[in-house]
């Protein structure tokens, strides 16, 4: 059994990163044993930022007391996790930025991650457009998950072009999220 989570930090529901992180969950799901926790940003009601307050440090864990401290535990239990953002302004949207400040409760006073070994991470990076511009970002995203202790099993990066080429027209990049998905089913798929 293992335990996934999923967070999605677009603002929409139907959007390309939600459509391709849905798309893992169901090849993860399946018939499986698999606990799965889907986390989507924008119906939490009360979140903060990071205020680099340390108290992390001498505690062990975020003290900010909002609906992101559920999502930091849940993150910190799992086997899996799942970050699918879009890319606003040359970076990740501001949820995901969120998310990846308040992860900073997981660095010991030395830089090192405290998170337990042998934890998996897929990105999910998706844009309007250019194209060209995904790969930088995902290559930094996925450097600073490293950093927080995560294996990155993959990156799967998006360009709808502007709306004209939807992600459910793309059955290939659907499939291959729900290819990796498949990979931590602890049941035979038949």
């Amino acid at each position: 059994m293992s335990k996934i989570v999923a967070v999605s930090c677009s603002p929409r529901s139907d959007a390309a990163s939600s459509r391709i992180s849905d798309a893992f969950l169901d090849g993860a799901m399946g018939l499986s044993t698999n606990i799965i926790k889907l986390h989507r940003l924008t119906s939490l009601k009360e979140i903060h930022d990071c205020n680099m307050c340390q108290n992390c440090k001498k505690v062990g864990k975020c003290t900010i007391d909002d609906d992101i401290a559920q999502v930091l535990d849940d993150i910190w239990n799992a086997d899996c996790v799942v970050f699918s953002t879009p890319v606003y302004f040359d970076g990740a949207c501001g949820l995901y930025k969120l998310v990846e400040d308040r992860m900073e409760s997981f660095m010991a006073e030395n830089n090192v991650s405290k998170l337990p070994k042998g934890k998996k991470a897929l990105l999910i990076v998706t844009a309007f457009n250019p194209e060209t511009k995904l790969q930088n970002i995902s290559k930094k995203m996925s450097r600073n998950i490293e950093k927080f202790g995560f294996d990155v099993m993959g990156v799967i990066t998006y360009c709808d072009h502007m709306g004209t080429r939807p992600v459910d027209d793309n059955p290939i990049v659907l499939q291959e999220a729900k290819k990796m998905g498949l990979t931590l089913r602890n049941t035979p798929v038949v």
